[in-house]
């Protein structure tokens, strides 16, 4: 009794295998008879990531650099642990002082820029160096000296932002920003291999679509299209053609 059970549970453990294997070659087999829908929605998404990755616009980053102290002095050799740990608690705060409306309203009022402060605040990246007193303030521009004059501008404001609010100046230029000389990457192959991964998802999922849409076989016609070979014979029903005779 126990050697038939063994029997049984062995054949239907085979069955599931066989049953796996047949849905994964149900499943390539589609994929492969829906080749050219795949192909039809790939290569345009496809060609859009290759027309935007060569025109995209050169794009030219300056960066400044900031220290933060929680004084006056700067001397290296006058600052303890808890000194330094006061400053990094100060950076988080500073980060945020640094996006204000204030800011940007004012960096926009000297260089006459017809920008509102919300447009200017989401181009302008600062961004506390962790476990550090530093702050680095970018700005990404196709025009590297306008990146270059944003960035300092924004740095000049935020410094007397911070000596109004605190009372003291308590912040450094440790590296000013310079005019870039060469622009950023702009991962043109990154973009072409995302739209081509884009598209084959995109052309896969189109090819299930029309699969379960056209899941029917309502003629002999669909279900050679189906198997992808000819029908040489078919049988009538002939209980269907009987109604018909009678009526």
């Amino acid at each position: 009794m126990s050697r038939k059970r063994s029997v049984d549970e062995d054949y239907a453990m085979d069955w599931e295998d066989n049953d796996d294997e047949i849905e994964l070659m149900d499943l390539l087999f589609i994929l492969v008879r829906r080749w050219k829908l795949i192909t039809i929605v790939a290569v345009p998404v496809l060609a859009l990531g290759i027309v935007y990755a060569l025109l995209k616009p050169a794009m030219y980053k300056a960066e400044t650099t900031l220290m933060v102290s929680s004084g006056q002095i700067y001397s290296v050799e006058k600052l303890d642990n808890s000194e330094i740990s006061k400053n990094q608690k100060l950076v988080s705060s500073y980060t945020e002082v640094a996006r204000s409306k204030s800011i940007m309203k004012n960096v926009i009022k000297r260089l006459g820029l017809e920008e509102g402060p919300e447009t200017i605040a989401k181009l302008v990246k600062v961004s506390p160096i962790e476990d550090t007193e530093f702050i680095k303030i970018s700005y990404m521009d196709r025009n590297a000296r306008k990146a270059t004059l944003m960035v300092n501008e924004v740095s000049k404001e935020f410094m007397l932002k911070i000596r109004d609010l605190m009372n003291f100046e308590n912040l450094k230029i440790v590296e000013q920003a310079e005019i870039p000389t060469k622009p950023e990457s702009r991962k043109r192959a990154l973009i072409v291999a995302v739209s081509g991964v884009l598209g084959i998802m995109l052309g896969v999922f189109a090819a299930f679509l029309m699969e379960f849409i056209h899941s029917n076989v309502k003629k002999p016609e669909d279900l050679q299209k189906i198997m992808g070979c000819k029908i040489i014979a078919n049988v009538p029903d002939f209980e269907k053609i009987e109604a018909e005779v009678k009526k």
